[in-house]
């Protein structure tokens, strides 16, 4: 099957029978700058108004949003499970369809199955298999189906476009970049280049190493700005906002920086998986300080379970990345909101009720066996006096009255 492109403009043509078939000769010309070739055959134009819910995005830019999606765990664990090839067959793959894509929108990809599959060497079933995943983690839409068969009218357009084997159309899809795949943030930029242009007998470099003769300035972390060491929180706190943060990394966001995940060799602890980019995890910790979620005896499972309930109930609606203005405050105003600025967690609480309990009961068994004591000291005394009562008020007889 000939490799067939489209144009993102919605064209109504006189005299075809399906009003999203469009021909080359119908198209307007291509937009300035465009690298695309534009394949000779017919090509299926989406609905109008189908591109407008679709987020643009260079094709490059995704490249770099899919290696950094295929490194998260949670999508490899997704891979195998759906049984789709290896990391580097679906870069291949996802290399022919960003090749093919409009480079400044990521849009009208009309690549079919056969053709990748013969690029990449491999079976048509597992460019489906690479098509569906990437469906499924929201970086690939389908905007127009494409068909095994063909009418009459559409064959003989094919045919005078010059695609005289053309059997079938491709399906048209869009590259799009989701703000997160399984929790993780995407990159919306491509890598950033990290060797330097300057040259090395530059008058830049020479400048700075005379600067760099200069004393240091002392390390932000044993001397901060405002003349104050840098805050060490407690390792527990530090935990609890790892774990909450791994949660929702939505929190290390802000309004000019995302973060995402890197992986670092630590010395003597090996390879780990760090949050970089964003706000500072510090932010995290002096919140959960503030609040004393962990003095309360909160746990991050207990709180994300508590949100998600009181959410229910009261009918508020996660909202959007873009609309909101600060997640780390939206989410501890909503904290706030379902556990109060006081109350502990079930457990903890339960366990003080039962302390409680137990040390009212053992006052009430305290109080019992000292009143049981004074009553033997004294058992003599009430004898004595049960004895006088009964001298002064002796039982007088029954007298039983014959029944008549």
């Amino acid at each position: 099957m000939h490799r067939v492109q489209q144009s993102p403009v919605l064209i109504q043509k006189r005299g075809v029978s399906d009003p999203r078939v469009s021909t080359n000769a119908d198209r307007p010309p291509a937009q300035p700058g465009s690298r695309r070739p534009r394949g000779r055959g017919l090509v299926l134009e989406p609905v109008e108004g189908t591109y407008a819910r679709i987020p643009a995005c260079r094709p490059d830019h995704w490249l770099h949003a899919v290696e950094a999606a295929l490194s998260v765990p949670e999508v490899e664990t997704l891979r195998r499970r759906l049984r789709v090839a290896g990391r580097s067959t679906v870069l291949r793959a996802c290399r022919i369809w960003a090749a093919a894509a409009d480079r400044r929108t990521g849009r009208d990809v009309a690549v079919s199955h056969q053709t990748v599959a013969a690029a990449i060497g491999y079976a048509e079933a597992t460019v489906k298999r690479i098509v569906r995943f990437l469906s499924r983690l929201g970086l690939m839409v389908e905007c127009a189906r494409g068909r095994n068969r063909l009418s009459m009218d559409e064959l003989h357009q094919a045919r005078q476009l010059g695609a005289t084997q053309q059997r079938a159309v491709a399906s048209t899809r869009a590259l799009t970049i989701p703000h997160s795949v399984y929790g993780t943030p995407l990159p919306l930029t491509g890598k950033v280049n990290g060797s330097t242009p300057v040259k090395k007998n530059s008058p830049t470099r020479a400048l700075r190493a005379r600067k760099a003769e200069a004393s240091p300035r002392p390390a932000l972390n044993e001397r901060g700005r405002s003349g104050s060491p840098q805050r060490r929180y407690r390792p527990e706190v530090a935990r609890f906002a790892g774990q909450l943060v791994n949660a929702l990394p939505r929190l290390l966001w802000t309004s000019t920086k995302q973060p995402h995940r890197t992986v670092v060799n630590v010395p003597g602890h090996g390879v780990e998986v760090v949050w970089t980019g964003g706000r500072h995890i510090g932010h995290v910790c002096e919140a959960v300080e503030r609040h004393q979620l962990i003095e309360r005896g909160w746990t991050v499972q207990r709180i994300l379970d508590r949100l998600s309930a009181f959410r229910v109930e009261s009918r508020i609606t996660e909202p959007e990345p873009g609309e909101l203005r600060d997640a780390l405050d939206w989410f501890f105003w909503l904290v706030q909101r379902a556990i109060g600025k006081t109350d502990r967690a079930p457990q903890m609480q339960a366990t003080i009720d039962a302390a409680e309990r137990a040390t009212e009961a053992a006052a009430r068994r305290a109080a019992a066996d000292e009143l049981r004591a004074r009553l033997d000291e004294q058992q003599d005394e009430i004898q004595a006096a049960i004895a006088a009562m009964h001298e002064q008020f002796p039982r007088r007889p029954k007298v039983r009255r014959p029944y008549v």
